[in-house]
């Protein structure tokens, strides 16, 4: 049962935020309150320390005063910003707010890398993921005034397609059954007679070939099914009444 516990997203997020109250009860005592801002030793560290690593060089005594000022400045703006309520209804305030969010509660529980047979069980429901890129074959004429007409042969994949003529003539091209006939597609260059004659379906790759595609993939479909736990976890604390429109 305690093993059990101690695996859970939400009891790391919980000891998470403990740690970090304690941080900030600790290196913001006796900072600011109601009529007082206090930069504290702990913040100039913090903000010198950061300033520091983005500038990649080191602050001079002159620099930090600078950042020092700011913080002042920022801290002043803030407070009265929030007198004023200035951060209610702001939607760059809340989007900001729930990114810091989602930075301290998302993506905080270990997660093992699976085993062989775990990773080939995943490949089995994706199969479609891990195919080689589909490639088609096909015979293109312009049709142009004034010009002989003339067959070009061309192996593509979309991707390949795309580049060569464009976006739309790549979509119509591979939408294309291979039944010997012809069929006008138009591109940049101007209307294309095209006919498929082959269209092979794309072969599955090696369950080596795309191992470490498949950890990725996979930890990733881990990690949000537990993100997504632990924020249904947070949402039923609240009440949510959605006014009909």
């Amino acid at each position: 049962m305690l093993k059990k516990i101690l695996h859970e997203p939400l009891f790391h997020f919980l000891v998470l935020g403990g740690l970090l109250f304690l941080f900030y009860s600790f290196t913001e005592r006796n900072e600011d309150t109601q009529d007082k801002i206090v930069i504290s030793k702990e913040r100039i560290k913090q903000l010198v320390s950061q300033w520091e690593k983005n500038s990649f060089s080191v602050a001079t005594e002159k620099e930090k005063k600078k950042i020092i000022e700011k913080e002042i400045y920022q801290r002043v703006l803030y407070r009265e910003a929030l007198k004023t309520g200035l951060d209610k209804n702001d939607d760059t305030i809340k989007g900001h707010l729930a990114l810091k969010m989602e930075e301290l509660v998302f993506n905080t529980a270990d997660l093992q890398t699976p085993g062989d047979e775990e990773l080939k069980k995943f490949m089995q429901k994706h199969l479609d993921k891990y195919r080689e890129e589909q490639k088609i074959t096909f015979t293109q004429n312009m049709i142009s005034e004034g010009k002989d007409p003339f067959e070009k042969s061309y192996t593509l994949t979309a991707f390949e397609a795309t580049n060569i003529f464009g976006q739309s003539f790549s979509d119509r091209l591979f939408s294309l059954p291979v039944d010997g006939k012809t069929y006008k597609i138009e591109s940049d260059y101007g209307v294309h007679e095209v006919r498929i004659t082959e269209k092979p379906k794309p072969r599955l790759k090696t369950f080596e070939a795309v191992k470490q595609k498949l950890i990725d993939d996979y930890l990733k479909q881990q990690r949000e099914e537990k993100n997504k736990k632990i924020f249904e976890r947070l949402k039923s604390q609240y009440s949510i009444d959605i006014e009909e429109q």
